[in-house]
């Protein structure tokens, strides 16, 4: 549920750029989950947009990010597996 678009995708590290002065970029759950299995809980309850990247990315294999001027295409190829308690929101089509 606390679920966010950089934590999902990637975002630029923080650190790197603060200490560094580099635009560096920091994988998200798709980076770390290419070659294996991502599991979601309560996917019912995640905002579609979520939902939506999970899909594109479980489907094409592949997710870009792009943020701050750089743009990155890597792969994310996984087993994506989700579950949800029905009585707390319905799982759309």
């Amino acid at each position: 549920l606390g679920a966010t678009e950089d934590r999902v995708c990637g975002t630029i590290d923080i650190e790197k750029a603060l200490t560094d002065g580099i635009k560096a970029f920091e994988p998200g759950l798709l980076a770390k989950a290419n070659r294996g299995l991502l599991y979601v809980d309560e996917v019912n309850l995640l905002d579609d947009h979520l939902v939506d990247i999970l899909l594109d990315s479980a489907a094409s294999g592949w997710n870009t990010v792009e943020r701050e001027g750089i743009s990155i295409r890597h792969p994310a190829r996984f087993v994506l597996v989700g579950s949800g308690n029905p009585e707390e929101g319905e799982l759309r089509p």
